[in-house]
């Protein structure tokens, strides 16, 4: 079909799997090769995803869900019931609010019979209700790509152009009533321009979505207003052209060309403009995701061979690392610097699914975008050193808040701590200079 974003649907082998960057766990679909191509992290403890038939290159028709309640290491699947003519609606994309809320789309390959839209759920995926008042009522044009909200009530969905303008609705209370953004409020479509399914990216209340002529729409007020900018591809979904974007604020983002030899941009002002990254390393070309917050993004790709394998960076995607060589990977998302997920395929009811991220290679979120304080080795074993900053003195914390150690230092510049016997895990360094400023990083200890 026209709107679904490839994926490469070979299973490679599992024989390299190793567990330094993605651990498998199980969704718990009964079928095999049942992919995951849209994931939702609500917090540490719940996330959701939503299935796809990974099996052929003709995928049958999918409406299913799996859900975790306690971090992503166990996860029960289920039916995404939609009605009573669901047969011909097929799901585009999920997002959910708790371990009990949470919205689909769906599209309709009928129109005429039945419409696409948008379902809720606030008992776990037992029940769907639809929204009706997301129209996506024209029978000609009418197609739902993504759902996204920010909180129990603020919401959008993003539809394909119909009646002469994308098919934007925005909602104030949780769904139960969504009005559609004006025409005047939204850049005109190109002809024959379309957006892709779950293809969006949000940073604070600036929400981005990508089409097939290339461009990236963004609104800066949660799907109110909107701007377009050409990106330096022609096609974020198509067979000649494709690739992937992500953001670690509202300014600063990267773009991946997709092809066998990916090519890398970036932008710093929220997607204006945009220039080519030379990078170092091994780049994949099949998703981006930036770890939010942080100078850390993580990508997957195919070589030629073919050989699936996840990459990452910690500066920005000038450097570029390979882990998890043979070990196919689909979409990303990730919360934070430990905690992320990436699609795989079910090898049984009880094995496969999904990776969840257990490494420790995800840098230091950027608590101050001014400072210069660096503490490396970052992940470290025995002692840390801070530079960039005269530090005077330290405080270390651990997770949950809880001061660990302290230290001063009778001559500032460069100086180091022994960690050697704190406990492996992330640790938060505050660091006072000699006028009392303080700069926050996080650090790994191995």
């Amino acid at each position: 079909m026209k709107k679904i974003l490839l994926l490469s649907l070979c299973l490679t082998a599992f024989s390299a799997f190793s567990q330094n960057f993605w651990t498998a766990k199980a969704t718990t679909f009964t079928q095999i090769s049942r992919g995951l191509d849209d994931i939702s992290i609500v917090d540490n403890n719940v996330i959701w995803a939503k299935a796809y038939d990974g099996a052929s290159e003709t995928p049958t028709n999918v409406r299913q869900y799996t859900r975790s309640i306690d971090g992503g290491n166990t996860w029960v699947s289920g039916n995404i019931n939609l009605g009573l003519t669901q047969t011909s609606l097929n799901v585009s994309s999920i997002h959910a609010i708790s371990a009990t809320t949470a919205w689909v789309t769906a599209y309709s390959d009928n129109p005429a019979a039945v419409l696409g839209g948008v379902w809720k759920t606030t008992n776990s995926g037992t029940n769907w209700v639809k929204q009706t008042t997301a129209l996506f009522n024209n029978t000609v044009d009418s197609f739902t790509n993504l759902v996204y909200f920010w909180d129990a009530n603020n919401g959008f969905c993003q539809g394909d152009p119909a009646g002469g303008y994308f098919e934007l609705y925005t909602t104030t209370n949780g769904g139960t009533n969504w009005t559609r953004v004006p025409s005047a409020n939204i850049p005109v479509p190109l002809e024959g321009e379309y957006g892709y399914v779950h293809n969006y990216e949000v940073v604070g209340n600036t929400i981005w979505y990508g089409t097939n002529k290339g461009r990236i729409f963004k609104s800066t007020d949660m799907g109110l207003n909107w701007t377009v900018f050409q990106s330096p591809i022609t096609d974020f979904g198509g067979t000649a052209s494709s690739g992937s974007y992500s953001f670690k604020d509202a300014n600063n983002g990267l773009l991946v060309k997709s092809g066998t030899t990916p090519l890398l941009y970036k932008t710093i002002n929220g997607g204006t403009t945009w220039t080519a990254v030379t990078f170092t390393g091994v780049m994949g070309g099949r998703d981006l995701a930036y770890i939010p917050g942080t100078n850390s993004v993580v990508t997957v790709g195919t070589t030629e061979d073919p050989i699936s394998f996840t990459s990452y960076s910690n500066d920005n995607g000038l450097t570029w690392t390979v882990e998890m060589a043979d070990t196919q990977v689909t979409t990303l998302k990730f919360k934070d610097a430990t905690l992320g997920f990436g699609g795989g395929f079910t090898t049984s009811a009880t094995e496969g699914g999904v990776y969840k991220f257990t490494g420790t290679q995800l840098g230091t979120e950027l608590f101050n975008a001014t400072t210069k304080l660096a503490v490396w080795p970052n992940p470290a074993q025995n002692t840390i050193q801070f530079t960039g900053v005269d530090v005077a003195s330290v405080k270390i914390f651990d997770i949950l808040g809880k001061q660990v150690l302290a230290q001063n230092f009778s001559i500032t510049g460069t100086n180091s701590t022994d960690i050697s016997n704190l406990k492996s895990g992330m640790y938060l360094v505050q660091a006072a200079d000699a006028n009392g400023t303080v700069s926050t990083v996080k650090f790994m200890k191995n």
